[in-house]
């Protein structure tokens, strides 16, 4: 068998295939809405690129790394039947998932690593380069809110803010790739500006370099990439390193994600700072009442100064979040291949086990 081959979205170890489901595809392609259009298509164009056939994959134990994003149990499941239609052996199947999945309801080994998006595109070693004193940092405006990619419930959000507050009191971000977006999005903005940006002049290559207006607000509303109805958007809890810089850059945080996520940056021991700030919204359903009640946080938080003087006044706290971040980014990649590595045993064992059971 092939061993430490790397074919495209296939990786190969001893008769382990990893498969990177999403990697090197276009940002909408896998995404929740058209996930179970592409799958056949695009594995049997990685197989030949990997020159595997259909039936030497019948060898193999495939795992689907989903690397980066968000895929969930549902995701899955089309390329899971897929699979089937392939005659491939199921007890052969597993899966990483990087959202937060209920991995012992699932019909086939998985394992969840919720940390591994902490370290997406280096981001905190860059921050750190930077040596920044976040205490003596002048705070320019009352919050950020960072968008980037444009959908339609960042475009109305973005809507509510631009109707209630002053745009110096807010950096925000709104509108990369803005020739790909849909008139009717842009619509929604309407009659404020877009796109909506700040920090660079090129809109189409707004990544992840950190940029220090970014730090010069006390508050952050975090708008993850999950959403129950926006196409494009991941529909489980996935936490990205959008909610991990909000505790890195000593700020206090707001979140307009699905709900639970609140939830989930909680357990993982982040103070929330829920004597001062209402996070009920996380549990509301309706996308709108969410996000009007989220914005009516901000402005109770950001009302006159209020949050600048909360920023002194909790300090140590602060400091507490901004440390917790630096921990998990030193042991997100050892729980990253422990878990792997689980998973991996877990197949093997069940593929060893049904080939020393005797034929009846």
């Amino acid at each position: 068998m092939k061993d430490n081959m790397l074919n495209g979205r296939i990786r190969i170890k001893k008769n382990i295939i990893w498969y990177d489901i999403w990697r090197g595809h276009e940002f909408n392609r896998l995404h929740s809405i058209n996930v179970h259009e592409h799958y056949l298509e695009d594995f049997l164009n990685d197989l030949k690129v990997a020159n595997i056939t259909i039936d030497e994959l019948k060898q193999y134990l495939l795992i689907v790394h989903t690397n980066w994003e968000g895929h969930n149990a549902q995701d899955i499941e089309p390329f899971r039947t897929m699979l089937w239609n392939l005659n491939f052996p199921m007890d052969q199947f597993g899966v990483l998932f990087t959202c937060f999945e209920d991995i012992n309801k699932l019909p086939y080994p998985a394992q969840c690593v919720t940390e591994r998006v902490i370290y997406i595109a280096n981001w905190y070693p860059q921050l750190k380069k930077q040596n920044i004193q976040w205490y003596n940092l002048e705070m320019n405006t009352k919050f950020v809110v960072l968008m980037r990619r444009a959908s339609e419930s960042r475009c109305l959000l973005a809507k509510k803010l631009l109707e209630r507050f002053a745009i110096d009191d807010m950096t925000i971000t709104l509108g990369t790739f803005p020739d790909s977006v849909p008139q009717a999005w842009k619509d929604i903005v309407t009659p404020y500006q877009y796109p909506l940006i700040v920090d660079e002049d090129n809109v189409e290559d707004l990544k992840h370099d950190p940029v220090q207006l970014f730090y010069t607000a006390p508050v952050q509303l975090v708008v993850e990439s999950s959403h129950e109805t926006d196409i494009n958007s991941w529909r489980s809890i996935f936490i990205t390193e959008k909610s991990y810089k909000v505790f890195a850059w000593h700020q206090f945080p707001l979140w307009y994600a699905v709900p639970g996520t609140v939830g989930k940056l909680r357990d993982a021991g982040f103070d929330l700072f829920e004597d001062v700030i209402d996070h009920n919204y996380d549990n509301i359903h309706d996308p709108v009442q969410r996000m009007d009640l989220v914005v009516e946080q901000l402005q109770k938080l950001c009302k006159h100064d209020t949050a600048k003087l909360l920023r002194i006044y909790h300090w140590d706290r602060l400091e507490y979040n901004a440390q917790l971040v630096e921990k998990i980014t030193k042991t997100a990649y050892i729980i990253h291949k422990t878990k792997a590595e689980h998973l991996q045993n877990e197949l093997l064992q069940f593929y060893k086990s049904d080939r020393s059971t005797p034929a009846l």
